[in-house]
């Protein structure tokens, strides 16, 4: 049987996903498929036009995939470069927060852009002491400034409003 990539996780928290994402994230950098992905999407883009690159990425994803809650019981998040394949094969795939911000943190790894996983919680709730976050996003660093863009693929167009909901963050280095 062919390998799905899905990782499936009992939910244990951020740091758990988190790292699923990040493992997925630079594992895809293995991948040439994931490569030609990033690619195709900035083709087009004038050399070393770096903020360009990493919106063509998320911009491409808005218009590519579709937003799918996960299992209710279950925590997946897909391999990068298994997502690439069904683009490639004209498919779009159902993806979750989770899973778009491996995808696209692939992506602007592949373009070599230092990136950053952030994850964010809307209420104050804590299980066993722990803070526990509701949602994930990306973010890229823009060289020449040092600024990170905040690129989250649920909320593309509403991420000031979301941002300004949430009641803690936490960063994550990828690479």
């Amino acid at each position: 049987m062919r390998d799905l990539g899905i990782i499936k996780l009992p939910y244990r928290g951020a740091p758990t996903t988190v790292s699923a994402i990040r493992t997925a994230a630079l594992q895809a950098q293995e991948h040439y498929l994931v490569r030609q992905l990033a690619e195709r999407i900035c083709g087009d883009l004038r050399p070393k036009d770096y903020v360009s690159e990493a919106l063509a990425n998320f911009h491409f994803l808005i218009c590519n995939t579709r937003y799918m809650r996960d299992p209710r019981t279950i925590e997946l998040v897909r391999a990068p470069w298994v997502v690439a394949e069904e683009i490639f094969e004209g498919r779009i795939p159902q993806l979750d927060c989770d899973d778009l911000v491996a995808l696209l943190t692939a992506l602007n790894l592949m373009t070599g852009a230092q990136s950053r996983v952030v994850t964010v919680a809307f209420q104050h709730l804590f299980h066993k002491g722990m803070r526990q976050y509701t949602h994930v996003f990306s973010q890229v660093r823009e060289p020449r400034t040092g600024a990170f863009l905040t690129l989250d693929l649920v909320t593309p167009y509403n991420t000031k409003a979301m941002l300004g909901r949430a009641v803690a963050f936490k960063i994550w280095p990828v690479a």
